[in-house]
Parts: C-alpha cells; structure tokens; sequence
C-alpha cells in the first residue's frame, strides 16, 4: 500500500510542478486517461469510504460515451467534466499512465487495487507484459493480472490463466477461471473441465463451475450435476445457473429435484434455469412454488418462468398471484398472463388488477387483458381509457381495436379526443379495423 500511494504521490506531484494544463487524455474520441489523471483518480478512490469505491469500480466504464452534448438535467453551476470520465473509461496508452496501473496491482486496498486491474484490462497493455504479471511471484499481483485479463477478455493470455487454475493460492486460481470463463474461449474448456473435477479448493471449483456453464455446452453437464447435491448452497445455486446453460438430457429432471431445496437462493436459480430451459416438466413444481413459497423473489421468478412456458393451464395459478402480498409477484403475474397461448376467457382477479393503485400492475393486467380478447371485458378496457396513464389507455384502445365487435365502437371514438397524439392515432386505426370488419 506504502508503494502504491507513494508512486500516486509522485504523480501528483509531477502535476502539480507542471507548467501545462494537464491533459485528459490523449488524442481521440475513446482515448483513454494520461498518467495525471490515472493518479489523481486512484488517490482519490484510496482516500474515500470503502463503499463508495466498490460502487465506482462495479460502474466505472458502464456509461455511453460523451454524455448529453447541451449537458441537459446538470446543475447550472457543475463543472464540465465529460472528458475526464470518458477517459478513465476509454483504453489507456500513456506509458507512465499503464506503468502506475501495474506498480498499483500490489496495493493493500483491494478496491484500488480491483479499479486499477480493471483499468489495466481496458488499456493498451502489451500481451508479454500481462502474461509477465500473470507468473509474478506475488499472489495478489497475479490475482489482480487475471482479474484485468478477464475484463479485457485478453485471449492471448489464456495459457497463463490455465497455470494459474493450479495455483497455489486459490484466490488467484478462482479468479482465473473466472477470466476463462468471461472469454469464452472453447480452447480453454477442457482445462476448466479439468478444474472442476479435480481441484481442491472449493472456491476454484466454484469459479470453475461458473464458467463451464458460459460454454452452453451439453457435454459437460455430467460434470456439473454433481455439485447440485453439494453441501454449500452458493456452489448449489451457481450450479443450477451453469446446467440451465447447459440445458441436456438429464439436466431437467435434477432441477426440478433442486426447486425443493432449503435455501431460498437455491430454489430462485433453479426457477431461473428451468425457466431458461423452457422444461415444461418443470409447470406443476414452478405453480406450486408461485402459491405457496415463503420467499417473494422465488414466487416473483416462478411467475415469470410461467408466463415464459406459455402453456394455458397456468391461468389460474396465476390469476391466484394477483392477490399475492407482494406487489412485485402481482405484476409479474399479471405480465406472465399476457405470455398464455390459448386463453380465451379473462379471470375476474385480472379485470380487478386493471384498476389497481399501482401503475406498473395497473399497466401489465390491461395488456394481459387486450390480449386475451375477452369480449366480456369491453367494459373493462372501455373503463381504462380515462387512466391517467397513458400506456394504460393505449394498451386499452389497442385491445378494443382487436375483438372486432361493434360493442367497442364508442369507446373507440370517445379515445379520438385522448390528450396524447399516439393514443389518439391508435384509436382511429383501431376504429378504421372495426367498422371495416
């Protein structure tokens, strides 16, 4: 830590002896970050509260570069710093700038230290010198060197990263199966298969797991379906997540054994992949789980794996749901209703939903309503076209403007007068449909 701060320390100084503005970055669009700035951003993340750097290095080049031009919604008196933040997010060049990023692998502050690899992965580093910090003597360099490999997806050091699932500490051997897997090299699966049947550290398999499932490759499910019986849940539930990847013969019918486990993030991932899988085997357990599961997230994702399998006997397990105690489980009802094939007749709990104090429910019940096209709903929808919500009133007009009955004509006409423009087009196509049918 000593080290890193002191050459930050440096860094700064030079800045501040400089007689010239310190620039940015260099030349072009997507530049990345001079050394100045890579120092005054590293000092700055060592200096604040731990939470505050870890929510920088997670979004730290998550944003879309150049902002809003006109700088609209900014405080009238903020700075203008557009450039510096597209820097830090852009591929780093400077020689001085990558050499600081390096020296900082070895930091004790693991957030510094995570931000500076991340930035390493993103710059202009030459292959030699990241395999180089791959086979360095230290433990926590080579940690930081997959970490910036796998955020770079840097192909040509997968050799190294398949030496280092072998590692002696398991921090770095996990962390490059976890750069392994983000490549999604096929070259790179046998060894990872590797580590996942013979590996000794419970967090390299783990990380090993995880990364077998990136492949979506049936062939390694035997490998993997073991792990569902393992007596830590974290490896139970990242292992349902691979085999939903996976998808295989046998991979249905074990997960839908997991949706009875203990551990409420076990359950959730095994949803989660069955749903991915589509496995219609899976529809009874998943209806159970939607009524009666202690856990809101799992009814919440059961609902929604549902609604993905489509199939018309989930009507009324889901029409249930709209009377859950959690409003997030009504809407995804709701939603997953509107996914059905083949229902005809709307539940009365659904044309209850469509008024609602809560918008986003209030919004996904008059979809699932229009497209049902029960006839005996008119009303229903007819009553939702004077919503204060505007996707409620289209989604209303749009489901009138489909059941081709003269019942819905003055309603129809009354949404001629809507105060929105696209409402108000949807209704006269809507209407031109009717009266011509």
């Amino acid at each position: 830590m000593k080290r890193a701060l002191k050459v930050l320390s440096i860094a700064l100084a030079a800045m501040a002896c400089s007689s010239q503005t310190p620039a940015y970055a260099a030349e072009g669009p997507h530049a990345g970050a001079d050394s100045v700035r890579v120092a005054t951003f590293l000092n700055a993340l060592a200096r604040t509260d731990p939470v505050i750097c870890d929510l920088i290095g997670d979004q730290l080049g998550n944003f879309w570069f150049g902002g809003q031009p006109a700088r609209l919604g900014r405080f009238d008196d903020a700075a203008n710093v557009q450039g510096a933040k597209d820097s830090l997010a852009g591929t780093i060049t400077d020689p001085r700038a990558l050499s600081l990023l390096v020296a900082t692998l070895g930091t004790d502050n693991q957030c510094v230290r995570r931000v500076a690899a991340k930035m390493l992965g993103q710059s202009a580093i030459a292959a030699k010198a990241l395999n180089d910090l791959l086979d360095n003597a230290s433990p926590r360099i080579r940690e930081s060197a997959a970490y910036a490999a796998g955020v770079g997806e840097r192909h040509e050091t997968r050799a190294a990263l398949e030496r280092r699932l072998a590692d002696t500490a398991a921090g770095v051997g996990a962390m490059a199966a976890w750069a392994l897997g983000e490549m999604e090299d096929p070259a790179a699966a046998p060894a990872i298969q590797n580590a996942v049947l013979h590996s000794t550290s419970p967090r390299v398999r783990l990380a090993a797991v995880w990364a077998l499932g990136k492949y979506e490759d049936a062939s390694y499910a035997k490998d993997v379906l073991p792990f569902l019986r393992d007596q830590d849940p974290v490896m139970r539930a990242t292992a349902a997540e691979a085999l939903g990847q996976m998808k295989g013969p046998r991979v249905g019918a074990a997960l839908v054994g997991l949706l009875t486990d203990r551990n409420d993030a076990v359950r959730l991932a095994a949803v989660s992949a069955l749903s991915d899988m589509e496995e219609h085997s899976a529809v009874g357990p998943l209806e159970g789980l939607l009524i009666n599961d202690s856990d809101p997230d799992v009814r919440r994702e059961s609902a929604s794996a549902l609604g993905n399998l489509s199939l018309p006997r989930s009507l009324e397990p889901l029409a249930r749901a709209l009377g859950d105690p959690d409003v997030e489980v009504q809407r995804e009802a709701a939603d997953a209703i509107e996914s059905l094939d083949d229902v005809t007749k709307a539940p009365a709990a659904l044309v209850r939903a469509t008024t609602s104090t809560d918008v986003e429910l209030r919004r996904n019940a008059t979809k699932a309503l229009a497209h049902i096209g029960d006839v005996a709903t008119v009303q229903a929808l007819a009553d939702r076209l004077s919503d204060a919500d505007k996707e409620v009133r289209l989604a209303a007009v749009e489901g009138l403007g489909e059941m081709n009955v003269a019942s819905v004509i003055p309603a129809l006409t009354r949404a001629l007068n809507d105060r929105d423009p696209e409402v108000r087009r949807a209704a006269a196509e809507a209407l031109g449909k009717t009266q011509d049918n």
